[in-house]
């Protein structure tokens, strides 16, 4: 047989070819594929013959149908059918494609997963972008409202510390006031989009003393646990620099976490903080702080989950004291100081021991000074848009008799600060970022934008509670001239007025 004729044999076997009329009756068939014998129309053949007769009443010249499974005789074939039609007469190809749709499901099903994974990629992506979205606005509300009270609570004991107290009151004021910051620090680490999902940081290089940060944690744990069976004790070794160079702020919080986990989990016994030199080199130094509280071990099997996120040791004798950050912030903490911390157990004693660098601070010459001599104090007009009452009494009691010669006047609205602004000459307005009948950007747009040349180049600080960074320099964008976070102290206060006036 030549090839011709296979391939004839083999296209013959592949094609069955039906003539019918206008109304579906059938008039001729070869049954290569099917036989159709005893059936006189196309719609008693298969459920999907019988669509067609509809088709072939408004059919022109050609339709083809592709990809139809058709089940007959015990035999499932996958077929394309193209229809032609020739005067009043209909010509049904159907071409069994049966192997070639089969080899090729799998290449087609692999195509839909990929499509379907590519979608479920595109899916997840908005779901996460509208996450944040949401997470982003809640923390900014959240940052914003919690801090605006807090500024008014540590202002108030800013003023409260300058008037006559007994030294119960005054010690007792001081803890309060450490516990402000330490919660304005909280916030700050927790609170910063930018320090939550990408754990940025600022690192600082600075002077400070460590005697006094180490002081000020004891007499914060001696008035916290003195209602409890346990003692605090702090050991600092006597070859401890005094001035060192480092980031105050991250040590207090990282022995801060270390003594708070010490003692949630000590019921009777003793908290204990050693100060040790490590090394010194020079100008380089390395200490190490060792927390140790007595009482019940931590299992083996437990240590090496304990610096995990909101990990909390669970003691059938110990009542849960509530979820925290757990001991995952010293870590991280203390890995971006470039140190390094451990713990061990045994013996009924658990040590934590951090080991972190420092520089120490070399004593500067002494410059002579020139003796202050008498002068004329120019008092500075500062206009403030507040409508809280209580803010409003804190900013006058805190400019009340200031040294540097600041007059206030507040505004309750930005109404009433244009109202006061064409009155009268000011040297510096001080806004804060949600204004109660105007938004900051306007107000600051409006201000720069004025006709009088004064009120156009008068700076502007915005005070606000809003640390989002995309918000502050959305402000400074804007034409604001600084911005302050909440909460403040007196002196940052009076610094940054001093900075921005001319």
């Amino acid at each position: 047989m030549s090839p011709s004729d296979l391939k004839e044999e083999f296209t013959q076997k592949r094609i069955q070819q039906i003539e019918v009329d206008q109304d579906g009756t059938i008039l001729a068939s070869d049954d290569v594929l099917f036989s159709i014998k005893g059936v006189a129309n196309i719609s008693n053949l298969h459920p999907f013959f019988e669509g067609l007769q509809y088709l072939l009443e408004d059919l022109k010249e050609h339709i083809a149908i592709p990809c139809v499974n058709i089940a007959l005789q015990n035999t499932n074939k996958i077929i394309d059918v193209e229809i032609i039609k020739r005067d009043n007469r209909y010509f049904l190809l159907l071409f069994d494609f049966t192997q070639h749709y089969e080899d090729a499901h799998p290449l087609v099903q692999e195509k839909n997963e990929a499509g379907i994974a590519k979608e479920q990629l595109a899916f997840d992506k908005r779901l996460l972008l509208a996450k944040e979205a949401f997470k982003n606005t809640f923390l900014a509300n959240l940052n914003h409202e919690i801090r605006n009270p807090l500024n008014n609570m540590l202002g108030f004991m800013e003023l409260l510390r300058d008037t006559k107290l007994t030294y119960d009151q005054n010690e007792t004021l001081k803890v309060m006031h450490r516990t402000g910051t330490q919660i304005k620090q909280l916030m700050d680490d927790m609170l910063d989009i930018s320090k939550i999902e990408r754990g940025v940081i600022r690192v600082q290089k600075v002077a400070f003393n460590l005697g006094h940060i180490l002081a000020n944690l004891q007499r914060h744990y001696l008035l916290k646990l003195s209602s409890k069976k346990v003692s605090v004790q702090l050991l600092i070794d006597d070859d401890i620099p005094k001035k060192l160079i480092g980031d105050p702020v991250r040590i207090n919080q990282i022995l801060f976490n270390l003594l708070e986990n010490a003692s949630k989990y000590t019921l009777d016994g003793m908290v204990t903080l050693h100060v040790s030199v490590k090394e010194l080199k020079g100008k380089d130094c390395v200490l190490s702080f060792t927390v140790t509280n007595t009482g019940e071990d931590i299992p083996a099997s437990e240590l090496n989950k304990i610096f995990d996120s909101y990990y909390q040791l669970k003691e059938s004798s110990i009542e849960p004291l509530g979820e925290g950050l757990g001991l995952k912030i010293v870590k991280d903490l203390v890995e971006l100081l470039h140190g390094k911390v451990s713990v061990e157990s045994e013996n009924s004693e658990t040590v934590f021991t951090c080991v972190l660098p420092f520089e120490v601070r070399t004593a500067k010459e002494k410059r002579p000074t020139v003796p202050k001599g008498s002068g004329i104090l120019i008092s500075k007009r500062i206009l403030v848009l507040e409508d809280d009452e209580t803010s409003q009494m804190l900013l006058m009691r805190t400019f009340l008799n200031n040294e540097c010669g600041y007059i206030l006047e507040i505004a309750n609205s930005a109404e009433h600060a244009f109202v006061l602004l064409e009155k009268k000459s000011y040297d510096l307005i001080i806004i804060k970022n949600k204004l109660p009948d105007s938004p900051a950007h306007t107000f600051i747009t409006s201000c720069n934008t004025h006709t009088s040349e004064q009120i156009a180049e008068m700076p502007i600080l915005v005070a606000s509670g809003s640390t989002m960074l995309q918000q502050q320099q959305s402000l400074l964008e804007a034409g604001a001239s600084g911005f302050l976070a909440k909460p403040y102290t007196q002196k940052e206060l009076f610094d940054t007025i001093e900075k921005l006036l001319p």
